[in-house]
């Protein structure tokens, strides 16, 4: 399976909000970076449970009808890639919720896993672009505070937020 064939099969068990079709597509150990907050885990059981409170407060938001767009991809070598997709879920009342992942990922015997995800506060990983050209770093805060302005918080970030004392986090970095 190559890496589009792999993001097919991701976005078919995420939109039905599958805990056991996601956790088959992670890789061991795991991590993720929400905004700056990195927590690694070492272990199935916790990241299934994990993704199971995320599934059920998505499902709680009107989560439904997820489609991708590839924003990037890349094959690093044959065993490692990275991946950045926008999202656009439909909620119950009809109005969308986009938001934008990284995945990064590993070939574990032939198979594509998702070894960590990570998500920002839109523009918040821009910031920390730096930039030589003094004027392109003025054009470039002036994108990004309108682009805060028209979206959102991405899901995961309002996942968190939500969910910060029920998610258990082996191990948390900052």
């Amino acid at each position: 399976m190559d890496l589009e064939e792999f993001f097919e099969h991701f976005a078919t068990v995420y939109t039905k909000l599958d805990v056991d079709g996601v956790c088959n597509l992670f890789a061991m150990p795991f991590f993720t970076l929400i905004n700056e907050e990195r927590t690694d885990w070492p272990e199935m059981e916790t990241l299934r449970d994990t993704t199971q409170a995320l599934f059920t407060w998505y499902a709680a938001q009107g989560f439904h009808d997820a489609t991708y767009t590839v924003l990037s991809l890349m094959q690093i070598n044959h065993d490692l890639a990275s991946a950045q997709l926008r999202w656009r879920v439909i909620r119950n009342d009809g109005t969308p919720w986009e938001y934008q992942t990284s995945y990064h990922l590993k070939r574990i015997e032939q198979t594509w896993k998702i070894a960590g995800v990570i998500q920002f506060e839109n523009g918040a990983a821009a910031q920390k672009i730096h930039f030589y050209d003094p004027e392109r770093r003025k054009q470039q805060a002036l994108l990004l505070d309108v682009d805060r302005r028209k979206q959102q918080s991405p899901l995961l970030v309002q996942a968190e937020d939500a969910l910060r004392d029920i998610i258990h986090r082996p191990t948390q970095h900052s």
